[in-house]
Order: C-alpha cells, then sequence, then structure tokens
C-alpha cells in the first residue's frame, strides 16, 4: 500500500489539504501525514528537515511512501531528510512533481484502489490536465497523445447515462465512479457525447474529470471485461442515486 506525506510551508495548508484528500479517499487503507510549517504549534511558515524524517521514519515501516511538496524549499527539507534516513529506508520514498492539492487528492483515490506508487505518482502528475481543459488552455503534452483505441462492438457492453449532478461530474461523484471501475475486473472506456471531448481510457480520477462532464451531458460507457456487465449496472445504480447527492 502506498502512503502519502505532504510537506507545506504552511500548517493548515497541509492539513486542509489532507482532510479534503481523505474525503475523496475516504477509507482507512492509506495513511496521509503532513510535516508542515515551524515554530510553537507548527504555526510559522517553513520546513522542518527533521520533522519530515520522523514522518518518513514511521511511514516507510509500513510500506512505500509518496511525498507531494509545495515549493522549493520544501524539496530540499525533504532531500535533507532523506540523506538522513536509514538507507536501507529511502527506496521506498518517492519525491513527486505533481502540484500540491490536487496532487494529493489524484494520488490519495489512486493509492486507495491499491495502485502501485508508480502508477499513484502518474495519476498525480496529471492532475493539471482537467484544469487546463476546463480553462480551455494549450494541452499538456501528453494530453496530445493519441486516445486508446475503444472497445469494438463485439468487444464491450454500452451503457449511456445522463449526468444529473448540478455540478456535473465534480471530484467526490468522479472519485465514486473511478473506485467503482478500478475496483472490477473491467476495462472502461468513457466518451462524452455532448462535450466534443476524447474517449477516456479510465484509469484513475483525472481520466474521469478529463470528460469535462456537466449537468445533462451524455455519457457513453463502454467495459470489457469478466465484470463488464456488474460494473455497468453499478455504475447505473450510483447515477440514478444522484451519486449520492
Amino acid at each position: 500500500m502506498v502512503n502519502l506525506l505532504l510537506v507545506s510551508h504552511i500548517y493548515q495548508l497541509a492539513q486542509g489539504t489532507a482532510a479534503l484528500a481523505r474525503q475523496m479517499a475516504s477509507s482507512d487503507a492509506i495513511q496521509i501525514r503532513v510535516a508542515a510549517g515551524i515554530g510553537e504549534d507548527n504555526q510559522e511558515i517553513g520546513t522542518n528537515a527533521v520533522e519530515i524524517l520522523e514522518v518518513l521514519n514511521d511511514l516507510t515501516e509500513k510500506g512505500e511512501v509518496l511525498v507531494l511538496m509545495d515549493l522549493g524549499s520544501a524539496l530540499l527539507s525533504t532531500q535533507m531528510a532523506l540523506d538522513m534516513l536509514d538507507e536501507n529506508l529511502r527506496g521506498r520514498v518517492h519525491l513527486s512533481a505533481a502540484p500540491f492539492v490536487e496532487g494529493a487528492i489524484a494520488a490519495a483515490v489512486q493509492a486507495n484502489m491499491g495502485a502501485s506508487v508508480g502508477d499513484v505518482n502518474r495519476e498525480a502528475e496529471r492532475s493539471l490536465e482537467a484544469k487546463r481543459q476546463q480553462l480551455s488552455t494549450d494541452p499538456a503534452p501528453e494530453a496530445q497523445a493519441e486516445p486508446e483505441p475503444t472497445p469494438t462492438a463485439a468487444q464491450a457492453l454500452t451503457l449511456t447515462v445522463r449526468i444529473p449532478n448540478p455540478s456535473g461530474l465534480h471530484a467526490r461523484p468522479a472519485a465514486l465512479f473511478t473506485k467503482i471501475i478500478l475496483g472490477h475486473d473491467v476495462k472502461v472506456t468513457a466518451i462524452n457525447l455532448d462535450g466534443n471531448k476524447a474517449p477516456q481510457k479510465i484509469t484513475g480520477l483525472i481520466s474521469v474529470m478529463l470528460l469535462g462532464a456537466k449537468k445533462g451531458d451524455r455519457l457513453e460507457i463502454q467495459a470489457e471485461g469478466p465484470q463488464a456487465a456488474e460494473t455497468l449496472a453499478v455504475i447505473q445504480a450510483l447515477v440514478e442515486d444522484n451519486f449520492g447527492e
């Protein structure tokens, strides 16, 4: 299991980000810890390599650790902590270049599904793509790659649903949607029929967000694999329940 460490100059920023990430990945399967601020009660702005080391010592005893940092000196403090960490444990620590808030949320959702540390980090580092798309800025180079081919009709089962949520498929319902897919033995591709978006192979939270699904948009969901029918049935029930909102 991959655990997360958030290193920030501001204690409140780290704690707020951790709280948001825990809401998106609400089980106790992963630990999301913070090392943030300096001084009395960590209320001064800065980072403390010794505190980071203490948290890393604890987390590396439990498995792999992905570290997200907010600014340059947070990276320096983390690297200093790594230098002080037992060399037998250093290989379990992975530093991410992902944006702090978006990356933490994406990483938490992916880690909660039992993904490898490499997959968790890749999902975290893709986390700005959905915002770029929503703001209609130039897509990142990764977003320009050729989309995965959709399954053929003979291979896949298909479900079309209309998104009922006033805010569309935002982070919380997108996390539920992702959890269903990654929790089944199935390959899923989704297309926003009303959004003029490319098909997305659903591999994590960010691929769902990239659908850009607003209220009333129709999603065509193609599922292939041993649990395709079960997956689509659960998705349909989730949509009919308005994603619990």
